[in-house]
């Protein structure tokens, strides 16, 4: 399993469509793979790119990168992006609170946040995926009235998400607890990845907020 993991790490440094932070690819080289000046949107957390991906098919003139801090998650989305030619997603090997320094001179249009650890303890709390500090992260790099999307089957973390989001003011778009059992969904919210459908079997109801910062 180390010699895999291993492997993969050397491997997907080499893939074009991916910048690693670390190794001082820059917001500009990033740019410049896209070759266009299209819309960005991001996926945080994005594990091995199944909703990355799956957004970058649905708007083929918009620009998606999914981010995540470990590289061995990134390596299936990337490969499968080249594979299937797939050339408006990228991804960025970075920890998610170091993007406002990675993203200097570009705003972002949209944030997708798709089944993010919980962090149930309350000395972790800093590192949750929306929690006041890693929104302050995002009001940085995000275009004025840009909309934030949380996914996620954990109850705790949907209800400490809405509890933090009326605190700092935020406008909440839309809401559900149990969000296939809404008969009208848009196209975003009707992606579901590989690993959301086994949550799916299991029986657990997937949570959804979409908002913007103010």
């Amino acid at each position: 399993m180390a010699r895999t993991k291993h492997k993969k790490l050397n491997e997907v440094s080499s893939f074009e469509n991916v910048f690693d932070y670390k190794a001082g690819n820059t917001e500009e080289e990033l740019l410049k793979y896209f070759g266009n000046s299209n819309s960005i949107s991001l996926e945080i957390g994005c594990g091995e790119g199944d909703y990355t991906i799956s957004l970058a098919k649905l708007f083929p003139k918009r620009n998606f990168i999914g981010i995540d801090f470990k590289g061995a998650r990134i390596y299936i989305g990337a490969k499968k992006a080249l594979e299937n030619k797939i050339t408006n997603t990228t991804f960025l090997w970075i920890n998610a609170e170091k993007l406002p320094e990675f993203f200097k001179n570009t705003k972002i249009e949209e944030i997708f946040i798709t089944f993010p650890e919980p962090h149930v303890k309350r000395r972790s709390e800093r590192k949750r995926l929306v929690s006041p500090r890693f929104l302050e992260f995002y009001k940085q790099i995000i275009m004025q009235c840009g909309h934030i999307h949380l996914k996620t089957d954990d109850d705790f973390l949907y209800n400490y998400a809405l509890e933090i989001l009326n605190k700092v003011k935020a406008t909440i778009l839309f809401k559900s607890d149990d969000l296939y059992s809404l008969n009208e969904l848009d196209e975003i919210k009707k992606i579901k990845t590989r690993y959301e459908k086994y949550y799916l079997n299991e029986g657990r109801k997937i949570k959804y907020i979409e908002f913007v910062l103010s």
